[in-house]
């Protein structure tokens, strides 16, 4: 989920640089809200089924598996229609000649970077002990 509202964060951002129609902003946000609703939805099948089955069973397996598949298809809808939006050098030479020329800019989105990174990659605050919990 915490990679997901990242990647959120900076397509929201980057999108400032792109003259999209109104269509194409809706399918940005139709995407992204698929896969974060998608993922709560995963984040939801996984505790219940840890509740109901705290000890391993091949259909509660299933169950956490056809879930993490819809994030993951999701996903990969949401990069294809990111690619197929997105992928513009000349679109890319302008960020980059934007952000050269704003430093306070550049510090700013390395600094939301190295926050984003610390939120994704440093352990959550869950309690060990719990059976039930995924580590």
């Amino acid at each position: 989920m915490r990679f997901h509202f990242c990647a959120a964060f900076y397509v929201l951002i980057f999108m400032q640089f792109y003259e999209l129609e109104r269509i194409e902003k809706i399918a940005v946000y139709i995407v992204i809200a698929a896969v974060i609703s998608l993922e709560a939805v995963n984040t939801a099948v996984e505790a219940l089924v840890d509740m109901v089955s705290p000890e391993k069973h091949p259909l509660a397996k299933i169950a956490k598996d056809c879930a993490a598949g819809a994030v993951l298809i999701a996903a990969a809808a949401a990069a294809a229609v990111g690619v197929r939006l997105f992928w513009n050098v000349e679109v890319f030479k302008n960020i980059g000649s934007y952000f050269a020329e704003n430093t306070l800019q550049l510090v700013l989105l390395i600094l939301s970077l190295v926050i984003w990174l610390a939120v994704i990659f440093v352990p959550g605050g869950k309690k060990k002990g719990n059976k039930n919990e995924r580590n």
